[in-house]
């Protein structure tokens, strides 16, 4: 995985990018699924 900066209408941050399949995790998609607990993470 390696970092991206993505941009939305409002701010830039940056997010992590599998180089393998394409996922993206960004904070709000890792917080959701820490508090869901129903995804694993990694």
């Amino acid at each position: 995985m390696y970092t991206e900066k993505y941009y939305d209408f409002v701010r830039a941050f940056d997010a992590w990018k599998c180089s393998a399949c394409g996922e993206v995790i960004d904070p709000v998609i890792l917080s959701n699924r820490i508090r869901h607990n129903r995804i694993p993470v990694g």
